[in-house]
């Protein structure tokens, strides 16, 4: 009569936890995708502003 009880560190998940270099390295990526898409967003926010000066231009002379 025996329990089998299994401890919440176990040996298997301790291997599922990412090491700190692991981290350190998708951190690095996401803030590397962060930027590119901050940028990709300020690029698309100037383009709409050239769209909307265009249009109200348009606007006033016709």
């Amino acid at each position: 009569m025996g329990l089998n009880v299994q401890r919440k560190d176990s040996v298997k998940e301790r291997s599922k936890q990412k090491s700190r270099a692991q981290l350190q390295a998708e951190n690095e990526a996401l803030q590397t995708k962060v930027n590119t898409l901050e940028t990709q967003l300020e690029d698309t926010q100037m383009a709409l502003c050239d769209v909307f000066e265009q249009v109200m231009e348009v606007m006033s002379n016709g």
